[in-house]
């Protein structure tokens, strides 16, 4: 079974459908177990999905270079 560090490890691609069955499989099974990681793979879902929806509207090319460069560092 994956351990929580597994688990947010592959949270993206898992969201994305990039993970492979035998990954997913896993992951519900812990997902069964541990309610932290429920909530961690439901934020990064939530935050996907605002990304999604605010990206196409950034038309300011420094904007783009800053949400950049943040997606890199993890900070500005």
């Amino acid at each position: 079974m994956l351990n929580c560090h597994q688990v947010t490890d592959l949270g993206s691609e898992l969201l994305e459908g990039r993970a492979r069955w035998a990954e997913r499989a896993a992951v519900r099974l812990h997902l069964m177990l541990c309610d932290g990681c429920r909530r961690y793979l439901r934020q990064l879902r939530l935050t996907l999905a605002t990304i999604r929806r605010v990206r196409p509207r950034q038309t300011n090319v420094n904007a783009d270079k800053v949400l950049a460069a943040i997606d890199r560092s993890g900070r500005r």
